[in-house]
């Protein structure tokens, strides 16, 4: 059975980190693209996000897609961030095809990459449907929280609505 974070505790390994993330410890900035994706069905797209490793001589991961409530979480997260500089991210984000880049201090990449990808609550992770119209299985990384749910547009034109789903193995979900 899985530990669960109780009062005090850390909710995850990311939170271990959250030092490095303090005034006065050795830190990088890592520059992070965002960019609203075109609207499906009159909804707002999803927002495609980027991390900048140059200067790390790897890649600074792969590129995913967040919910509004999912990139939400992550900028209020260890208040990097004003409420001034999100109300201009959530501005620049408020229409199609915006963009913006956020900045932050990360003590490494990794770490860096470690809390966008793997927040609590709403991590990056796989999600594939295929579409009812046409049969063409459409994949992505979506951060979003389990039950949280989204439009994907397929290339046929057909609009599906697509739900977060649980990705707990079979031996971890509890017995009903």
């Amino acid at each position: 059975m899985p530990t669960v974070a109780g009062l005090g505790e850390k909710a995850s390994d990311v939170m271990d980190h959250a030092s490095e993330r303090l005034p006065g410890a050795a830190s990088r900035t890592f520059a992070i693209l965002l960019s609203r994706l075109p609207a499906v069905d009159n909804r707002p797209g999803l927002i495609s996000f980027l991390i900048d490793g140059a200067g790390e001589g790897k890649p600074g991961g792969r590129p995913a897609a967040l919910t509004d409530a999912a990139l939400r979480g992550r900028l209020a997260h260890f208040d990097a961030h004003s409420a001034n500089e999100i109300a201009a991210i959530r501005k620049a984000l408020s229409v199609e095809n915006g963009t913006t880049t956020v900045y932050e201090n990360w003590g490494a990449l990794d770490i860096c990459l470690r809390f966008w990808y793997g927040f609590v609550g709403s991590r990056i992770r796989p999600i594939e449907s295929a579409c009812e119209a046409c049969g063409q299985l459409n994949r992505g990384s979506v951060g979003g929280s389990v039950g949280e749910s989204f439009l994907r547009l397929c290339r046929c034109g057909q609009v599906s609505l697509i739900t977060v789903p649980n990705h707990m193995p079979a031996s971890a979900a509890p017995a009903r």
